[in-house]
């Protein structure tokens, strides 16, 4: 087997073994290997797990130390992959490696004159890289890259520098094309779960709580939603009256409809549309009330004990000013009918005006005699008469 042939064998041996670990080695690449990073950064974020690890392929620097416009291009992408992670509010690290062709410190080796040596395998012999030129490469490269990305609107604090000179080449070193693919920067991005809380305070968990924002204390569902317990459409914490019958109407703080807003809910109200200025009883209906007065014998006059029903009754018509007051008087059957007519008329008036004294306004007021035409009872005795000699009030809306 002649010599051209040998050669060949041992860089194609040689080529695949380097292409085998370098791939393995970048796909790791914090794991192995020694290591120099840049002072101050810190690689303690590797001791955690994370939900996304993305090791980018490699970004290759040309013979004059320039980032290649393919890799150009290629980190662009990379920022903004690296962009869409944080914007979603994800907490990220990135490492950028420096690395560089494998070094050799002897400046004196020779140049193969043989022209049996293909001329790619000169240039290797008379290729002089040393160790520190190398390290101060990688250290190069790996900070042009940090840089860009920072013109990236990524924060410095993110990035974790790191440069490995030429301990790990890419392929092999045997040709020219192999010791340019070892000038390289690998970026790799690490995604940390995001710490589950809960913000809102509710018993849930944010990656669980399909309503954020809900007020504290509030009773919510498995799903951080609130609940209507009662089941009248008004969440709990809204829910001004939260064991409401299920069926029943209610307003927007979830209390049983009142639809004329007399302090009694439609479904035990009576008496539906109540006007305003009127007070009602348990079962929402104006409440009433009556004025019991009775006179002397031929007399308008009220008698002193009959004020403090006169005062009472006032209060109530100031309390309900929807009501308007016809005030009727009577007479029993002795004397004639005209006089009895005038004297009935009399007595209505007397309380009208007692009225008045208490500030009841006269529009509300009216009055009229009946004399001795409705008798309550019997006229035949005089108990019987007593009761008829009396006025009677009625009340309108």
């Amino acid at each position: 087997m002649n010599n051209r042939l040998i050669l060949k064998l041992v860089f194609l041996l040689s080529f695949v073994y380097s292409i085998s670990f370098a791939g393995i080695y970048d796909e790791y690449q914090m794991s192995f290997g020694s290591t120099k990073t840049d002072a101050g950064a810190k690689n303690q974020f590797m001791d955690g797990e994370f939900e996304t690890i993305i090791h980018f392929d490699a970004l290759l620097f040309d013979k004059s130390h320039k980032l290649t416009s393919e890799s150009e291009n290629y980190l662009k992408q990379i920022s903004k992959k690296i962009k869409t992670y944080l914007n979603d509010g994800k907490k990220v690290h990135v490492s950028v490696i420096g690395y560089t062709d494998r070094p050799t410190d002897d400046e004196n080796e020779l140049r193969a004159a043989s022209d049996t040596y293909a001329a790619n395998i000169e240039d290797y012999f008379s290729y002089s890289l040393d160790a520190n030129t190398s390290e101060k490469l990688s250290k190069d490269y790996a900070q042009s890259i940090s840089k860009k990305l920072q013109d990236a609107k990524i924060d410095k604090n993110l990035i974790m520098v790191e440069y490995h000179g030429g301990k790990d080449i890419a392929y092999s070193d045997g040709i020219a094309s192999g010791r340019e693919l070892s000038n390289r920067v690998m970026v790799s991005l690490y995604v940390e779960f995001k710490e589950d809380i809960d913000s809102d305070k509710d018993g849930v968990f944010d990656s669980m709580d399909m309503c954020g924002g809900t007020p504290r204390e509030s009773k919510v569902d498995k799903y951080g939603c609130p609940v209507d317990s009662d089941k009248d459409g008004v969440i709990d914490y809204k829910d001004e009256c939260p064991k409401t019958a299920v069926g029943i109407s209610v307003d927007r703080k979830g209390c049983p409809l009142d639809s004329d807003g007399d302090g009694v809910a439609d479904y035990k109200d009576r008496c539906g549309n109540t006007d305003k200025g009127f007070h009602v009883d348990l079962h929402g209906c104006p409440v009433n009330k009556t004025l019991a007065l009775t006179f002397k014998r031929n007399s308008s006059q009220i008698f002193k004990s009959g004020y403090s029903k006169i005062v009472e009754f006032a209060d109530f018509l100031k309390e309900n000013p929807g009501y308007k007051v016809e005030i009727i008087g009577h007479t029993d059957s002795v004397g004639k009918a005209e006089a009895n007519m005038i004297l009935s008329n009399a007595r209505a008036e007397a309380v009208k005006d007692a009225l008045v004294e208490q500030g009841i306004d006269e529009s509300r007021l009216t009055f009229k005699g009946r004399g001795e035409l409705e008798p309550l009872v019997s006229n035949r005795t005089a108990e019987g008469r007593k009761m008829n000699r009396r006025i009677e009030i009625k009340l309108s809306h």
